[in-house]
């Protein structure tokens, strides 16, 4: 399946609408999903793993019909079978009139419900907090009747080496980490979205004298006029803690310095929209010509909130056309004085500062679609020499986790090269034991929900989608899902190995890992109640017969040393019966011989490492006694 939309507006509206990428792939994980945008806006895309091609409308369209003709045609070589018109401008009028596509959604608007097969009617009223923009964008997938949780949050994403230029900015500019710190958004995208410039003086000094905290400034350089005109308007006591010239040199070091700060305020904008998809609390002053009732998203009164001259002179608005507000809105701006608004400009910054803050009640239009945000899901991985299998794992947590936590026993091949390219945490630690290190990768976790693997072990698709459902309505403790082998290139269903019921999903403190070294298990406590996952982990075991064999060499050595400290003895007895006992209830009783000649390797693998265990067993006691 191949899907395109279409989006040729500006950040916040990208970033909206990349919520529609985000829900499809989830919906269909396997399409092709295309995103056509300005090139200007991929910045705030980086890393979205649901967009597979980005189709760039360039100035040069729109200046030559022939350019953008030629575009037009290239996407309908693409032959797409679903496309998305969230533009809905004559340009993309043309776009989906050529595209030929078997699906085309949009906007029910008058004169041109011909182009699309199906014509969503235009909401006029929010039904829920999360605003009018990202309800429209959202009730564009209605059509297809999705049967997946709609998630509703844009997301931005932050690479860890992005993180690291942002940590050697701060250290260079000598910012005090030990205060918290604030982002002004002081000038809007144009003069009529900027909120006059001594006033937003004023509230900067208001912040200022209510805090002590760093204080950035959100400006480009073309606007570092305005910026110095509102640096001079402030006391000189703010000025002190303004940082005014840390500033980020394109948008990809601006949104992660964004990221580092703790909330934002200023003007609605590109800026806001930003810092609520790195889920930072914002707070809004809405221009007098801007429809809040749009772009007041998420808005609680506590993590987002939001002033508009409506709140406070709404005689000044009402009865006003769009128009008629745009044009008077530097004038209608006067009249929106800081002090109308500081008692709740305080309270957003009293509770936004607090490390104990509650969170917010979410509305209906919450409970059903997002409610995933409260249970965030820390992913933990040990790994060693995993080269050939981390990368299916780490690509299988793309979307599911919040966090992946890799911890590495010092690998010599490119585990950590490849990790890398991931949002990951890599944590080197000396390897104690299976079971050592695995409690050790649990400690690790932000988040208080769990999801553990092997470095050669990957979600397959059904498991993902059930585990994301879980992290709608988490019900359990403890959850156990199947794993399915994989043993030089063959799924085996036979001999033991399948179904093998391992609990990989769980609340932290629930239980822990226990068993025999290597053999381990996590064990939920006495009283904690477990559920049941649908779909495999997929576990690559041996590749070739010689890997096999080097294994059960190690495996039998490590089972021999662990059996041993547990004051289990060998015996002849056992030597003999235990190794006969395992192949034939491998064989016989759990079906391996329907397996082939690959099902009698895998139960006289079983037969060896039993055996070499108690004689390895029965060496130690005798070394020893």
């Amino acid at each position: 399946m191949k899907i395109l939309v279409i989006q040729q507006k500006m950040i916040g509206d990208v970033l909206v609408s990349s919520l529609l990428c985000n829900n499809l792939r989830k919906a269909y994980p396997s399409a092709q999903i295309d995103y056509m945008v300005y090139k200007s806006t991929l910045p705030v895309l980086k890393g979205n793993t649901s967009i597979d091609n980005f189709i760039l409308f360039e100035k040069k369209h729109r200046k030559s019909k022939l350019k953008f003709f030629k575009l037009i045609f290239d996407i309908r070589k693409e032959k797409y079978d679903l496309v998305i018109d969230a533009y809905s401008k004559l340009e993309s009028w043309l776009t989906v009139l050529f595209s030929n596509a078997t699906i085309k959604i949009s906007y029910k608007k008058f004169g041109r419900t011909f182009l699309y097969t199906h014509n969503v009617p235009l909401c006029d009223e929010p039904k829920s907090n999360i605003g009018l923009v990202i309800e429209r964008r959202l009730s564009l997938l209605s059509p297809l009747n999705l049967d997946t949780k709609i998630e509703v949050v844009p997301s931005l994403i932050v690479t860890e080496e992005e993180r690291k230029i942002v940590t050697k900015l701060f250290n260079d500019f000598k910012l005090d980490t030990t205060k918290k710190t604030v982002m002004v958004s002081i000038v809007g995208s144009r003069f009529n979205k900027t909120y006059p410039l001594n006033y937003m003086a004023r509230v900067i000094d208001l912040i200022a004298t209510k805090v002590d905290v760093n204080i950035l400034f959100n400006y480009i350089p073309k606007q570092r006029e305005l910026a110095k005109k509102v640096y001079d308007y402030c006391s000189e006591e703010t000025k002190k803690n303004i940082y005014f010239d840390l500033l980020g040199k394109d948008l990809r070091e601006f949104i992660t310095i964004m990221d580092a700060c703790d909330f934002i305020v200023g003007n609605d904008g590109g800026a806001i929209n930003m810092s609520k998809a790195l889920k930072k609390p914002s707070f809004t002053i809405f221009s007098p010509w801007i429809e809040k009732r749009f772009w007041s998203t998420f808005e609680d009164g506590k993590l987002h909130s939001s002033v508009h001259l409506l709140d406070y002179q709404p005689q000044l608005i009402e009865g006003r056309k769009k128009k008629q507000l745009k044009n008077q809105s530097i004038e209608l701006y006067q009249h929106l004085k800081p002090s109308y608004f500081e008692s709740k400009l305080l309270q957003f910054i009293d509770y936004n500062l607090n490390e104990e803050k509650p969170l917010p009640i979410p509305t209906d239009f919450e409970q059903i679609y997002a409610l995933h945000k409260e249970f965030p899901l820390s992913a933990v991985i040990i790994t060693y020499n995993e080269e050939e299998h981390i990368e299916k794992c780490l690509a299988s947590l793309v979307g599911v986790a919040d966090e992946i936590i890799v911890v590495d026993s010092f690998s010599t091949d490119k585990t950590e090269q490849i990790c890398s390219k991931y949002n990951v945490n890599f944590i080197k630690h000396k390897f104690q034991g299976y079971i050592e290190q695995k409690n050790y990768a649990i400690r690790q976790a932000k988040y208080n929900y769990i999801l553990s693997l092997d470095g050669d072990e990957a979600l397959s698709e059904k498991l993902k989608k059930s585990i994301l459902d879980i992290k709608l309505h988490w019900d359990h403790d403890g959850y156990y899902s199947n794993r399915l082998n994989n043993y030089c290139g063959t799924w085996i269903k036979h001999s033991g190995w399948y179904p093998d019921k391992k609990i990989r999903l769980f609340k932290k403190g629930s239980g822990e890992w226990k068993g025999i070294n290597p053999h381990d298990s996590y064990t939920l406590k006495k009283g904690k109640k477990i559920g049941k996952l649908e779909g495999d982990i997929h576990h690559w075991i041996h590749k070739d017969y010689q890997e096999l064999l080097d294994k059960v060499e190690n495996f039998s050595t490590i089972a021999s040393n662990a059996y041993y400290q547990l004051g289990i003895k060998s015996t002849y007895f056992k030597i003999l019966l235990r190794p006969t006992w395992a192949f034939f209830y491998s064989y016989i009783l759990r079906f391996g011989f329907l397996n082939g000649k690959i099902g009698y390797r895998i139960c006289k693998q079983k037969f060896r490492i039993t055996l070499l265990k108690y004689q390895k067993l029965y060496r130690l006691w005798h070394q020893n006694s």
